[in-house]
């Protein structure tokens, strides 16, 4: 980033410089992006249920990410897995591992679990878990779905 900014001053001179390099803080702006635990309706129960949400500062509205129906055991009901789950995709986020998600079996219950990573080449464990599936649930299609809430689907 310095040499072109030295280069900006030298071309353009120091009025063009200020201008261009303001624009460059503008465009390079990151986008601010957060994932919380609300609520959305789902149509097919009639019901309001918890729901991870994504809220970015390049839109206006928040996007439902999972809405959380099932009870898979214990204590996991579907607002602490809401809690649970969001708080691991913002951590995620804010580390940079959301480049790629991936699937994986936990090898503790034998169920599919969704991971993020920074690159395709980080394994999907424990570590790298955002979420469990249900029991049966299909991970290639769990990721197609979350990628087309991403492009806009």
């Amino acid at each position: 980033m310095k040499s072109s900014l030295i280069t900006i001053f030298i071309l353009g001179g120091f009025t063009v410089g200020s201008t261009l390099v303001s624009s460059l803080a503008i465009a390079k702006s990151p986008t601010k992006v957060s994932f919380y635990c609300g609520q959305t309706f789902d149509p097919n129960s009639n019901a309001i249920v918890p729901t991870t949400l994504v809220a970015s500062s390049a839109k206006r509205e928040p996007v439902a990410l999972i809405q959380w129906k099932l009870k898979i055991s214990g204590k996991y009901t579907p607002q602490f897995r809401c809690n649970m789950v969001s708080s691991k995709f913002q951590q995620a986020w804010s580390a940079k591992r959301l480049n790629y998600l991936a699937a994986g079996v936990d090898k503790k219950s034998g169920l599919g679990i969704i991971c993020g990573s920074k690159d395709r080449s980080t394994p999907c464990n424990r570590s790298s878990m955002l979420f469990t599936l249900s029991n049966g649930a299909d991970a290639s299609e769990t990721i197609d779905r979350i990628k087309a809430i991403k492009i806009g689907a």
